[in-house]
């Protein structure tokens, strides 16, 4: 069950910092600053945070080109895992797809994500295709994940 005292809204350059923090914890390729910062002023996308008391414990991105939509990236602070907040934070931004007029959305999982697999099929998404040697840092696959929306 979530926990009320947490909302999704919009990332500001104020998040960044802890951004990168939960960014270092997560991925073993994680993202730059300066790709957030970026990020932020890129009219093709939306990223929020999952702020739970004042602190940010997750956040995720979106691009919306068009009728399709991509996931650029989802985490949930260690700390904060297993709280329904990646649930929570997909479906924002998939609202935030359909609000844009996107008929499909698309992300990448490392089939040795299985943590991220489980939350992406309870969601409706299926496997759709495969990027082989996707991730540089190891050359694992990545699975193309696709959820229809409308």
């Amino acid at each position: 069950m979530l926990n009320q005292s947490f909302i999704l809204r919009r990332m500001t350059p104020q998040d960044i910092d802890k951004v990168m923090q939960i960014e270092q914890k997560c991925f073993t390729l994680p993202w730059s600053r300066e790709s957030y910062l970026g990020e932020l002023k890129n009219s093709f996308a939306i990223y929020l945070v999952c702020d739970f008391e004042g602190e940010i414990a997750g956040y995720g991105g979106i691009w919306v080109v068009f009728e399709e939509a991509h996931i650029t990236n989802v985490a949930v602070d260690p700390d904060f895992q297993q709280s329904g907040m990646g649930t929570a934070l997909m479906q924002e931004l998939e609202q935030a797809a359909r609000n844009k007029k996107a008929n499909r959305i698309l992300l990448e999982v490392r089939p040795s994500n299985e943590a991220a697999l489980t939350m992406y099929g309870k969601l409706d998404y299926f496997p759709s295709g495969l990027r082989r040697g996707y991730y540089s840092d190891n050359g694992e696959d990545a699975i193309i994940m696709t959820k229809l929306l409308f």
